[in-house]
């Protein structure tokens, strides 16, 4: 996963948390931030969302930034702080789908949600040169040494990982589904 599928993933499975914790969100005076729906959401985002995108920053940095920079001319810090960032837009899904729960606008947070998937879905297909070969950054820029996307740990690791967040999210929503028939 690109840096730009992990991130619009992640707001969109903010916005989906909170479609799915509704029940607490709209009998909860607390602030969305607070509710026990918010809390399972960043338990999943600070132990699969996050913890993916480090993984491909950290094997396979320079395909994850699209080629853009070499991963090795990055701080450290700079990349702490774009996965703190990950988490917040997060954490921004969340929040912004609270609001619509809570004006009774699911249908409107759903839809929102779809469109960043959908965007999610196109990186690739918008940037399938960068994406469809992998290397370093120097090889990339050079032309030379490049192997094809389908073969190799890379495409092992997207698998992986895709699979492990799908889980992770299924469960979650699960979660929040049966708390949700508790509460109402």
């Amino acid at each position: 996963m690109p840096l730009p599928t992990i991130v619009c993933v992640a707001f969109a499975t903010g916005v989906f948390a909170a479609l799915a914790g509704r029940a607490e969100l709209r009998v909860s005076p607390r602030p969305p931030l607070l509710s026990r729906s918010f809390g399972a959401f960043m338990v999943f985002c600070c132990a699969l969302l996050v913890p993916a995108g480090v993984y491909f920053y950290l094997f396979h940095g320079d395909w994850f930034l699209l080629y853009t920079v070499d991963v090795r001319e990055v701080p450290s810090a700079v990349a702490l702080v774009g996965f703190v960032i990950q988490a917040l837009l997060g954490a921004a899904g969340f929040a912004a789908g609270a609001a619509l729960v809570r004006a009774q606008r699911e249908t409107l947070g759903g839809l929102l949600a779809f469109f960043v998937l959908l965007v999610a879905g196109l990186v690739p297909v918008f940037v399938s040169d960068r994406l469809g070969v992998v290397g370093s950054f120097a090889q990339f820029e050079g032309g030379f040494g490049l192997a094809e996307y389908g073969h190799g740990a890379l495409f092992q690791g997207t698998l992986l990982m895709g699979a492990l967040i799908f889980l992770g999210f299924a469960y979650l929503m699960v979660r929040l589904h049966v708390s949700g028939r508790r509460i109402g």
